[in-house]
């Protein structure tokens, strides 16, 4: 094949790259591809939320840096990044893949434009990234849910509040540790911010997740109760460090574990008592929407899908109806 049939081969996208390259004044070999990430979203992604950086830079810094930072961007092909997402999918979720590859094609891609790279090896109808399927979240079986909420009066205090708030209101685990008492009323609990840990162990306090994430909740007469037994300060957060501060991450798995340990539900995460609650809501009569509204969604689609499951003691009862 002769130089005007290799040409003529080339997309329009990847012609105009090729003549940026070859008009490039900077003759210098092409950056790392570590130094030119941390450029591009430090100029480009400054006005995301702050979550979506955390979790983005924790990306980073645990997969991409470790096998490509110190790789000149215009050496990494579409087979290198095949190889590595065939060694990540034996031992890793898809979705946790597909995270990797979300923060770095733009990156490719941005190379592309500036005419540092002709290509980004993320188009290549050739990859297939693979990996474990990610656990779904389940709901706590309903005897063990409201034995707990019946236990929850007899713990100490840290694991009263944190067991009450994620029983009752189907907050993010984020926005229980960022309850101050100043968000309660007679009626309502409203949640206003979170907390999150991107150190592992100091707090960082922001706004939760999404616009529709700041919302009330009605105040369950089950909570009311728990959030009355409490003898100390109401000042500050519920959850607070012996400085007043949101507790470390370490005090805040802790504390979890100690709830899951006291009624049995190891194998449940933080973020399955935010389905238990959804699937209760949803078996006592409580509308769709605001099932949704109550737990920060926009679309109640979302709400459906992954949140409101099916109790196998429920479809049981069905049965005599049948």
């Amino acid at each position: 094949m002769n130089g005007a049939e290799n040409l003529q081969s080339l997309s329009a996208e990847q012609i105009a790259a090729l003549l940026r390259l070859l008009q490039r004044e900077d003759k210098a070999p092409a950056p790392l591809f570590g130094d030119y990430l941390k450029k591009f979203y430090q100029t480009y992604k400054l006005d995301q939320e702050s979550n979506t950086i955390i979790n983005r830079n924790r990306i980073i810094k645990n997969h991409v840096l470790p096998n490509f930072g110190d790789k000149r961007i215009d050496e990494i092909q579409t087979i290198d990044l095949q190889q590595y997402f065939n060694r990540f999918g034996q031992t890793h979720a898809k979705e946790t893949a597909m995270k990797i590859k979300n923060v770095m094609l733009p990156v490719f891609a941005s190379a592309v434009e500036d005419g540092i790279i002709l290509r980004n090896p993320f188009q290549s109808k050739r990859l297939e990234i693979t990996g474990r399927d990610t656990m779904p979240h389940k709901a706590i079986p309903k005897e063990k849910f409201d034995a707990m909420k019946a236990g929850l009066l007899e713990m100490p205090w840290q694991e009263r509040i944190m067991g009450g708030l994620l029983c009752y209101t189907g907050m993010r685990f984020e926005e229980v540790l960022g309850a101050k008492w100043g968000d309660v009323s007679d009626d309502w609990i409203t949640v206003e911010r979170a907390v999150v840990h991107p150190t592992r162990n100091k707090p960082e306090v922001k706004s939760p997740k999404t616009k529709t994430s700041k919302r009330k909740i009605p105040l369950h007469p089950g909570l009311k109760a728990i959030l009355d037994s409490y003898d100390g300060d109401r000042t500050g957060y519920m959850l607070h460090a012996k400085d007043g501060n949101p507790i470390s991450y370490t005090q805040a798995r802790s504390t979890l574990r100690r709830i899951r340990e006291r009624f049995g539900i190891k194998e449940y995460s933080a973020h399955d008592f935010r389905d238990t609650c959804a699937t209760t809501w949803r078996e006592n009569g409580i509308p769709l929407d605001v099932i949704a509204r109550m737990l920060g969604h926009s679309k109640t689609e979302v709400t459906e899908k992954r949140y409101v499951k099916y109790r196998d003691e429920l479809i049981e009862e069905v049965r005599d109806l049948m």
